[in-house]
């Protein structure tokens, strides 16, 4: 009779030691993982020519984006404003980008890539683009469409949902 639980909530809780494997049908988790995995990958390639990954993305989406107010950089690369703020300084003081007053509206202030912030970016891509080239390896074009679509149909619904 000392025994808190019913036979019901034991039979839920299951075996505590051996776990219930749930975190292997959980979408974000495994997200995390590939995303993780392929981050790591890169960071050496980063590291050896002393870019961080934060300037990487940063770099990355400069380059993909074109010239982009602070704001714009903050929303492309889910950092925070202060982290992107701290990452263009240091840009800034590489010379790999540079600020200047939007011709558009002079309260505003864009960041724009230097040639030398193209040059480091281009060194970095090749290696970038086979780290995407194993992840991928195995799946046909199809497979590899569908999976972009899928996972911009996530980002949406959860945009959505924000």
């Amino acid at each position: 009779m000392g025994k808190s639980r019913t036979k019901t909530t034991e039979g839920a809780i299951g075996n505590l030691e051996l776990g219930d494997g749930w975190l292997e049908d959980f979408m974000p988790y495994q997200l995390y993982r590939v995303t993780n995995r392929l981050n790591m990958r890169l960071l050496s390639r980063l590291r050896a020519i002393g870019i961080s990954a934060s300037q990487w993305r940063v770099l990355s989406v400069l380059r993909s984006f074109g010239t982009l107010t602070i704001s714009r950089i903050v929303e492309h690369t889910l950092m925070e404003q202060p982290t992107v703020s701290r990452v263009i300084d240091q840009l800034e003081q590489e010379k790999l980008a540079t600020r200047r007053t939007s011709t558009e509206d002079s309260r505003m202030i864009e960041v724009v890539l230097t040639p030398k912030g193209v040059d480091a970016f281009e060194a970095i891509l090749p290696a970038a683009q086979r780290h995407q080239k194993v992840a991928m390896d195995g799946l046909t074009t199809k497979e590899i469409d569908t999976l972009r679509s899928l996972l911009r149909r996530i980002e949406h619904n959860i945009n959505e949902f924000d």
